[in-house]
């Protein structure tokens, strides 16, 4: 945790003294921290209150299945944290200090990873590499010579690159493979008789805008959409027993989506694909589409 003050040169906790500005390693708690700041003229003590870390408010949502984590993680005291950073003057009237008050000690909103009162600053020039899981998938394909195809399943995985040419404007370029899979986390599943099976790989370039903790994005999308219909019952001595099939549609469309960020790396959106005109032989209108409930994680290679 980094301490500084304007006013005090010096801070102990724990027993242990440290001349200011320091960063200071303390233990995780759900108790109060005690600080005392001191110079030559005037002591002062402070208690610091935790709050739950967002790294357990939202880090868990990855873990599957849903919710275990944050069960496994319910009597663990490291859920709790005090704050990325601290400053202390004379001028200060409380002595009880939350991370809602941090605002009341002019802590840069920059320095306070995870406070609700930060945007997330971004630069010109600054580059993101993506990392995200479109969690939950809805379907909706029109294969050649079939019924319309609807379904909703889980998981998938993609990434991409974001590179920002103004402030809060950025160009991204994603790939994506999506699937319908029943269950919410990786699990063997057998599947009897006939099944169907929904699948998507994309590429698209979107262009952003950065609105506090919100981004809209906009634009092109290319899309293999495939359904396929296994059935290991198969009998062709059967009438009615279909016969295994593919059917993929190679198509071009759009994009849009929007996303709010939780954390300094961590958003969840929603991302709509309209899939508008096939490419498999002759070009023609026909529309699918997939949304998916997306998990996004995003790293600066250059600031």
């Amino acid at each position: 945790m980094e301490v500084s003050s304007q006013t005090y040169s010096m801070v102990k906790v724990n027993d242990s003294s440290f001349f200011l500005p320091a960063k200071i390693e303390v233990k995780r708690s759900k108790e109060d921290l005690a600080m005392v700041f001191s110079n030559d003229s005037i002591s002062r003590n402070y208690l610091l209150q935790p709050s739950v870390s967002p790294k357990y408010l939202y880090g868990n949502l990855a873990i599957m299945p849903p919710g275990v984590g944050y069960l496994v993680d319910l009597s663990n005291e490291k859920r709790f944290y005090y704050g990325k950073s601290i400053s202390i003057n004379t001028s200060d009237t409380l002595s009880k200090i939350t991370l809602e008050d941090r605002e009341h000690y002019k802590i840069p909103k920059k320095n306070v990873s995870g406070n609700f009162r930060s945007d997330f600053e971004t630069n010109k020039g600054q580059i993101n590499l993506i990392v995200s899981i479109p969690y939950v998938n809805s379907f909706h394909f029109n294969p050649q010579n079939e019924t319309s195809k609807n379904n909703t399943g889980f998981l998938g995985f993609g990434s991409g690159v974001e590179y920002f040419y103004k402030e809060n404007n950025f160009i991204g370029i994603y790939a994506s493979g999506v699937i319908d899979f029943l269950a919410p986390a990786p699990a063997p599943i057998s599947y009897d008789g006939e099944h169907e099976f929904f699948s998507s790989l994309a590429i698209g370039i979107t262009n952003n805008h950065k609105i506090k903790r919100f981004t809209l994005g906009y634009g092109l999308n290319y899309a293999k959409n495939s359904w396929k219909l296994s059935n290991n019952d198969y009998d062709p001595l059967i009438e009615t027993s279909r016969k295994p099939v593919t059917k993929s549609n190679n198509s071009l469309g759009l994009i849009a989506n929007g996303y709010f960020q939780f954390g300094k790396r961590f958003f969840v959106g929603l991302n709509y694909k309209p899939s508008l005109m096939v490419l498999n032989h002759t070009a023609k209108f026909n529309y699918e589409h997939v949304i998916s409930l997306d998990f996004v994680w995003k790293f600066k290679i250059k600031q």
